[in-house]
């Protein structure tokens, strides 16, 4: 699932830029690494990616 938002948030939103959460949110720190870890991925292959992998579940 964090690979599906990960996509979801590089293709609406871009690189991640918001600081990462602190200790007391992992769930908030493991969504922003999931997304940071796309670095520079283009909004339009983050879409192709999305459903590519939709394809595969």
């Amino acid at each position: 699932m964090l690979k599906f938002y990960s996509y979801y948030k590089q293709a609406t939103q871009g690189p991640c830029n918001i600081p990462r959460p602190g200790f007391w949110d992992p769930i908030g720190k493991a969504k922003w690494e999931a997304w940071n870890s796309l670095g520079e991925m283009p909004k339009e292959e983050a879409m192709v990616a999305y459903v590519e992998d939709l394809k595969l579940v």
